[in-house]
């Protein structure tokens, strides 16, 4: 497993970035805004019933539907050799599309992500408490359309509580569909299809709903494996730095 990605911050690159649960595209504005600021093409688009698209919430979105989404931009905006990040829950996402359409793909980042292999949904790899609270709170909250936003941020996330951002974030969160955690992955090639593949590890603090995929990734070959010394929403609280280590992939 190696630990040093090849440099790359010499010419201008796309990138897709995929959000993770209850975000959209918009908790990518601060990476997307410097790194378009030195040229290069972003897209960060929020998945169906999220984000600026909530108001398309709906019973029948799936983990498919998400990954859908992300295959349409790639494909209705011709991009290629495009550098594809997915954040926490994204990584299932980028996992999905890159089996899907490897072809217009260069690399793919699991930003403290999610990564699960065919066959199994997200919530296969999530400690058993955080499942049954998840499907308890949809359940209440809307009949089990959608998990709802977390009533106090995790500290994993990095926020400190009556700070703006905080309080900024709250605002923006929206419930994730449930099908997408209980939808299983189809895969017909391993996790990756084949593309170098990076895993970026946030460990101050870790988030604990990531120990399943983080082994899981350590018990695989073929990956690159990054520490990087942030929170779990790291886009957020550290836009530079996140930058810069993409730039480096």
């Amino acid at each position: 497993m190696s630990t040093s990605p090849s440099l790359r911050p010499d010419r201008h690159r796309t990138f897709v970035l995929a959000h993770g649960s209850w975000h959209g595209g918009w908790c990518w504005g601060r990476v997307a805004d410097r790194l378009r600021a030195l040229g290069h093409r972003v897209f960060t688009p929020s998945y169906t019933g999220t984000g600026d698209r909530a108001h398309l919430l709906s019973p029948d979105i799936t983990l498919d539907t998400f990954i859908e989404d992300i295959l349409q931009v790639i494909r209705s905006e011709e991009l290629v050799d495009v550098t594809l990040v997915g954040h926490s829950f994204g990584g299932v996402v980028i996992s999905g599309v890159a089996d899907r359409m490897p072809e217009p793909l260069r690399h793919l980042v699991y930003l403290d992500a999610t990564v699960i292999e065919g066959g199994t949904s997200a919530f296969s790899v999530y400690p058993p408490h955080e499942v049954r609270a998840r499907i308890a709170a949809a359940t209440t909250a809307n009949g089990g359309v959608a998990v709802p936003v977390p009533e106090v941020l995790p500290p994993s996330w990095g926020f400190t509580a009556e700070s703006a951002d905080y309080a900024w974030v709250s605002r923006r969160l929206t419930p994730t569909p449930l099908k997408a955690y209980t939808t299983a992955l189809k895969l017909h090639a391993p996790v990756g299809n084949g593309i170098p593949k990076t895993y970026v590890h946030c460990y101050q603090p870790e988030n604990p709903v990531l120990g399943d995929s983080c082994a899981l990734v350590k018990s695989l070959g073929g990956w690159n494996w990054l520490e990087f010394p942030g929170p779990h929403d790291c886009m957020l609280t550290k836009p530079d730095e996140v930058m810069q280590l993409l730039l480096k992939i």
